[in-house]
């Protein structure tokens, strides 16, 4: 009696296991699904902006401390966005229009209302220039030089040649792709000269409000000072007009716990 009492729990545990596999098979979990193209970048200090860049494009140099964050991996593509905005596929860009070509045309508030409804939220400024791997913002990427020859990024080029598919390049330190080049991407922040510090500065998040929103990374035709990492430019947030603007997402992390 008792053996029959301990299989038939054994059973049941067994059969528990399948059926919750099989469950976890036809409902993925949300949270891996969300991160998934994702990458971690660690907490710490990092070396934000560059004096030769003057104070409107990324002076002064300054400490930034941040949190560890998630980030995409790429350029969110037109499919990607499609999925969720599926109006959007009326209006791609000429210059951007292959289902893996990065989104453009879109809005600084379509951005940031599809990163909320995928879970998400755009960088910010700070986070987005971390993750762009320079060792201080006057490098680019991979370094201190930018060489056409070498097929780092796709910048320096004609602008009737438009984007190229996201990862063509390859990825920088952290195993993100096209943080140079390619497209400019919306990032959180509102656009201010004023907001760069000497001071360290702790997870900030730019001014509290503005007219224009920064954009960071440069696109595939623009001089290649804006694909230094720590460029900044602004445009105006409610345009669709823009197609040399993308935009990638994040989720910040907070401190780790011990």
């Amino acid at each position: 009696m008792i053996l029959h009492f301990g299989l038939l729990l054994v059973l049941i545990f067994v059969s528990g296991k399948f059926v919750q596999a099989q469950e976890d098979a036809h409902y993925p979990n949300p949270y891996r699904e969300m991160t998934h193209d994702m990458v971690l970048i660690p907490a710490g200090n990092f070396e934000r902006g560059c004096d030769l860049l003057g104070p409107e494009h990324g002076a002064p140099q300054h400490t930034v401390y941040l949190d560890r964050f998630l980030i995409d991996k790429f350029e969110i593509t037109n499919q990607r966005f499609e999925e969720v905005m599926p109006d959007h596929k009326l209006r791609r860009s000429k210059l951007s229009r292959c289902d893996r070509c990065p989104v453009s045309k879109v809005t600084w508030y379509e951005a940031a209302d599809y990163c909320h409804l995928v879970g998400k939220a755009l960088p910010s400024e700070a986070q987005w220039e971390k993750a762009a791997g320079g060792n201080t913002g006057c490098e680019y990427p991979w370094g201190l030089e930018f060489d056409p020859e070498k097929e780092l990024a796709h910048g320096k080029k004609k602008l009737k040649v438009g984007a190229t598919k996201v990862g063509s390049y390859p990825p920088n330190k952290y195993g993100v792709f096209d943080m140079a080049g390619n497209l400019w991407e919306w990032v959180a922040d509102w656009y201010s000269p004023q907001y760069y510090f000497r001071e360290v500065m702790y997870n900030p998040r730019g001014p509290r409000s503005g007219v224009m929103k920064t954009r960071r990374g440069g696109a595939w035709s623009d001089h290649t000072n804006g694909m230094k990492v720590g460029y900044r430019d602004w445009s105006y947030p409610f345009s669709r007009s823009y197609s040399d603007i993308g935009f990638r997402c994040a989720i910040s992390l907070g401190p780790k716990l011990k």
